[in-house]
């Protein structure tokens, strides 16, 4: 399966908020820790992961702010921060998942006993 597609399947607004609970961090980083962390499964185009941030940004479940490029060569970065609202959209979201790989589950093992 392309990338892409496997990309339409996942919970890209719960990974944002995993991986910024533990710190603030900018678009590019997000994507190289999803990558990582997947070990190469889960590659995301950038445009996809600001959109899923965006989404965040308008529900104020991240903010986002400039860093001060620290030598005059260095471009500011954008980054995001997890707000105190994104705990009850987590757990949402977290729920949400958890019933949908639990019915696929049941789903794939129907009438296999």
């Amino acid at each position: 399966m392309k990338s892409a597609e496997i990309t339409k399947k996942i919970p890209l607004e719960l990974l944002c908020i995993r991986l910024l609970e533990e710190r603030d961090m900018y678009g590019y980083e997000m994507v190289q820790e999803i990558k990582k962390r997947s070990d190469g499964l889960l590659e995301l185009n950038i445009t996809t992961l600001y959109l899923a941030l965006k989404r965040l940004n308008e529900h104020r479940y991240v903010s986002m702010y400039y860093s001060d490029a620290e030598a005059a060569r260095e471009r500011s970065r954008i980054y995001y921060h997890l707000e105190p609202a994104a705990g009850e959209y987590q757990r949402k979201l977290e729920e949400e998942y958890e019933m949908v790989m639990l019915g696929v589950k049941r789903f794939l093992e129907f009438g296999q006993s």
